[in-house]
């Protein structure tokens, strides 16, 4: 039982460990110092990215602004960084918060825990409340143009 409950809490919070890795990338200073990388974080959700992009600002504004940052945390989000998720009902109502240009949706196809064959549905189920342009933008063309397709 306690190797599985270690189990259990590793898939249940290892989307928000990617946190550490985009307080690292835009705390260091990396994307400040390299404006033209764009950071993706694969896999990682994106409910819980405005949280963390809130409290990024306070602590800097706070108590850090003599870090080599020119500008909030959140602006480099908004300048170079990405996330994908397959299915997130919560960071969908916070689109607005993320910027729709600022996430992608992935099957995570062919991998067994992914949601494909249920594509559709899900997108149905998650974005058929929004706009058609930003569906697309969700589930095809922020990709197409990061990744230089369209």
């Amino acid at each position: 039982p306690v190797a599985r409950a270690a189990f259990a809490t590793n898939i249940t919070h290892f989307q928000i460990n990617m946190s550490n890795i985009l307080t690292s990338m835009i705390f260091s200073g990396v994307l400040e110092r390299h404006p033209r990388i764009r950071l993706v974080l694969g896999e990682s959700g994106i409910g819980w990215i405005p949280y963390l992009l809130w409290r990024m600002d306070a602590e800097w504004e706070d108590q850090f602004k003599d870090l080599s940052l020119t500008m909030p945390p959140s602006a480099y989000w908004k300048r170079q960084c990405y996330a994908t998720y397959q299915t997130d009902p919560i960071g969908v109502k916070l689109i607005d918060e993320l910027g729709a240009d600022r996430i992608m949706w992935g099957s995570d196809f062919p991998h067994p825990d992914g949601i494909w064959p249920d594509s559709q549905e899900y997108i149905r189920k998650e974005l058929g409340h929004l706009p058609a342009a930003v569906r697309h933008k969700v589930v095809c063309e922020n990709a197409g143009k990061l990744y230089g397709l369209m």
